[in-house]
């Protein structure tokens, strides 16, 4: 990874900026966030060593609503990458129109390294580091790559602990046991597959059949994978995950395959043979979606690709060098920003059915999910037929329209 995310997030910010329909004032507040905590804390783990562990919180932007955002588990989180996440968690929750703001955060580590029960006392200890600094009515914490609904069940126990509550509405993306929401773990998948179905649908043109590639297996990937398989017909003829990638022109059997990575942590060994990135990338086909980390498309690398369309299920996967040239070879580009903000869209349901005390059927989660993303993508549309821009620019626009009117009223 050779570019600074903060700065890619930067310069799509300006980039919008250029169009002056902002004062300076406020597009300068969206580039810095609000707070930027680091906490440092020791575990006692398994093995009876105490290891450092280096976590950070950044509080983007709370215009709208208590700050909301995932918490990374990775060896390669830091600062700056939180603080591009947290701006682009603003830009979502604006873009949704949710009462919330935006944040992010994580643990540079990598849980593979660990068992379960180390697990469960980092994630209790990094809880309590952070208990000062969160809560439902303060900023909200989620999964990201890396942590999970398990490990939301573990830090919400210890919040509640260390702050003697019962508050469930500090974190969201909970299992069902412990005040979860239906529909969450498969939220931004979904999403993503209705983003996909509105595209095709508003420009009547059949799915079924289409092919696609996909970069990241893991919750994202699976259920995108999954669910555009068998909500809308459509062939999955790549995989990709931090094992290395496969392809079959035939087509992959997409519920065979999640199993196995269930059973086995990846794609390693689901297929003999294995091809490098470039070819993967390379192959002819319909959709190819972005489901696993920051900054995999970038600038040349561009002129690879063999789509008619790019689907971001990840944070930021295409840099502006890509963007561009992806826009001068045709192939359009629908953004992160919209795509992967079912996850959010979701985890605002369970913050609110926490703090109500009343939960939802399944049915009805993912129903005002299908609403809610048809809707966002449809008024995105209507700005990209209006204003002839991209759909990065577009949903930029949608976003920053909400969010400035909210700063305008406060200042």
């Amino acid at each position: 990874m050779t570019e600074n995310l903060n700065i890619l997030c930067q310069n799509q910010l300006k980039i919008v900026s250029k169009l002056n329909l902002y004062s300076k004032e406020f597009i300068n507040r969206l580039l810095h966030p609000d707070n930027e905590i680091i906490v440092n804390f020791p575990v006692t783990l398994e093995n009876g060593k105490t290891e450092m562990f280096k976590g950070y919180r950044i509080q983007h932007n709370n215009l709208l609503g208590p700050y909301k955002g995932g918490l990374r588990f990775h060896p390669i989180c830091h600062l700056d990458e939180c603080k591009a996440l947290a701006c682009w968690m603003t830009i979502k929750c604006s873009l949704q129109k949710l009462p919330l703001g935006g944040g992010k955060g994580g643990i540079k580590f990598n849980p593979r390294d660990y068992s379960k029960k180390d697990l469960e006392s980092i994630s209790k200890k990094f809880s309590r580091s952070l208990s000062k600094f969160i809560g439902g009515k303060v900023d909200v914490p989620a999964p990201d790559v890396g942590s999970n609904s398990q490990i939301m069940d573990w830090m919400t126990s210890a919040y509640k602990n260390i702050t003697d509550s019962h508050d469930n509405s500090t974190f969201t993306g909970k299992s069902l046991n412990y005040g979860g929401s239906e529909g969450r773990t498969e939220a931004t998948g979904r999403g993503l597959m209705i983003c996909v179905r509105r595209y095709y649908n508003n420009r009547n043109i059949d799915t079924n059949g289409k092919t696609f590639i996909i970069q990241g297996f893991g919750n994202v990937g699976s259920f995108s994978a999954s669910l555009l398989a068998s909500e809308l017909g459509m062939v999955c003829v790549g995989v990709g995950d931090h094992t290395g990638y496969i392809l079959n022109e035939n087509g992959y059997d997409v519920k065979e395959l999640t199993n196995y990575c269930k059973n086995n942590g990846s794609i390693d060994g689901y297929q003999t043979e294995k091809v490098d990135k470039n070819t993967f990338f390379s192959i002819k086909t319909n959709i190819i979606v972005l489901a696993a980390l920051e900054l995999q498309i970038c600038n040349d690398f561009a002129n690879k690709l063999n789509c008619e369309l790019i689907v971001e299920g990840a944070n930021g996967p295409t840099n502006l060098g890509a963007d561009k040239i992806l826009e001068e070879r045709g192939i359009e580009v629908l953004p992160d920003v919209l795509v992967n903000s079912g996850g959010v869209v979701v985890s605002y349901y369970e913050w609110l059915q926490n703090e109500s005390k009343n939960y939802w059927s399944r049915e009805k989660v993912l129903g005002k999910l299908e609403n809610q993303m048809n809707n966002t993508f449809d008024k995105v549309e209507e700005i990209k037929k209006k204003e002839n821009k991209s759909w990065r620019t577009s949903s930029y626009i949608l976003s920053l329209n909400n969010l400035y009117y909210s700063y305008q009223m406060k200042n």
